[in-house]
């Protein structure tokens, strides 16, 4: 742990021949920094309340001793003290923010050299500075503590989601699309049985009756058609397989290839130095699933000649991009009706998830431009 001054510093400043620093975590005290150094020092735990590094930290009131001998074994050996040698002892709290207690200052010398109150009040214009040292640490680490427990919960979630997402478009690709296919093809099967019923029926009513049968017979086989195909689609936006196979560029390579048709002309620019083999599978599944919504977004609603995804890198960051040339909105507007707004809550939601930045840039009649940039840790 950094402090702004070391044990070594503070033994030289105090005169002593050597210093402990303690941090208290819960109810014990551990070792942060001694001088002189010993292997041993990390293993020292002292309870808040017991011997005088203890009262300590439970009081708070600093305590002089000009003989002391404890009789924790490892304690002794970073003290530097034979079986029956006793030494000076300076202890003095480290005050946090609001004068909570968040560790401890001990120093030691030789019992022909006790400290004196000077010394005292020199240690407790040093523990000042050193008690919000080691608050700010102890904040940080929680912070940090947090923040991991907050990344690994937000992986967990994404990868559950993916999983359930891959579970369904299985489900759907291995019983309705399968239900669908073999539908339409007992459709066939039927118009033809039908077909030959009708060339061989010498009866006008029946001809005209097995002529409805097959009009019947074609609308269900274009509804099964057309439900296939639907099913079909809903499969490849549930879950893709080329995201978990080749990777996140690929993915959307393959996203940009599925619009066809009438669409506007639909481009992927990427840099080849954006190191998107680094991303955690989870951080990738959310960059795509961002792609995805903001290219149906632009599709649906922006009225666009040529849409741009693009994908690079900046300093230690990935960068995710989509812009259009289309009809643009106005920012100030929102409507829990619009779906464009209920998309960018999407992806604005996924991108808070991720800890990435968002930004929005649009103009009526001037397109729009989304930039997503996820750091990378």
């Amino acid at each position: 742990m950094n402090q702004v001054l070391s044990a070594a510093e503070l033994s030289e400043m105090l005169t002593a021949d050597g210093v402990l620093l303690y941090a208290i975590d819960g109810q014990e005290l551990s070792v942060v920094d001694l001088w002189p150094p010993h292997p041993s020092a990390a293993s020292l735990r002292l309870r808040v309340g017991f011997g005088v590094t203890g009262l300590v930290a439970r009081t708070g009131k600093p305590v002089l001793l000009d003989a002391d001998s404890p009789r924790n074994i490892l304690h002794r050996r970073l003290l530097r003290l034979g079986s029956d040698e006793s030494c000076a002892r300076l202890c003095v709290p480290l005050p946090g923010v609001e004068g909570e207690v968040v560790g401890v200052l001990a120093a030691h010398r030789p019992v022909d050299r006790p400290f004196t109150g000077g010394d005292l009040d020199a240690a407790q214009q040093l523990a000042a500075l050193l008690g919000l040292s080691h608050h700010a640490h102890r904040l940080w680490r929680t912070v940090n503590r947090h923040q991991t427990e907050r990344d690994r919960l937000v992986e967990a979630a994404i990868s559950a989601q993916e999983a359930q997402r891959r579970r369904i478009a299985f489900d759907l690709h291995d019983g309705v699309t399968t239900a669908l296919a073999s539908m339409a093809f007992h459709l066939s099967a039927a118009d033809l049985t039908v077909t030959e019923l009708a060339e061989r029926e010498a009866d006008s009513w029946a001809r005209d009756a097995l002529a409805r049968a097959r009009a019947e017979l074609a609308s269900a086989r274009a509804l099964a058609d057309f439900a296939y195909n639907e099913t079909r689609a809903a499969i490849s936006g549930l879950h893709s397989l080329v995201l978990d196979d080749l990777g996140l560029v690929a993915a959307i390579e393959s996203l940009v290839r599925t619009v066809t048709g009438d669409h506007p002309t639909v481009e992927f620019l990427v840099d080849p130095t954006a190191e998107v083999s680094t991303l955690p599978d989870h951080a990738a599944a959310a960059l795509y699933r961002v792609a995805q919504e903001a290219l149906a977004n632009a599709l649906k609603h922006a009225d666009a000649a040529r849409i741009v995804l693009s994908l690079h890198g900046i300093d230690d960051a990935i960068v995710l991009g989509c812009s259009d040339d289309g009809s643009g909105f106005d920012l100030a507007v929102t409507s829990d009706d619009d779906r464009q707004h209920v998309g960018l809550r999407s992806i604005a939601e996924r991108c808070a998830l991720i800890g990435a930045a968002l930004r929005v840039e649009s103009l009526v009649g001037r397109g729009t431009t989304l930039l997503v940039e996820l750091p990378l840790r």
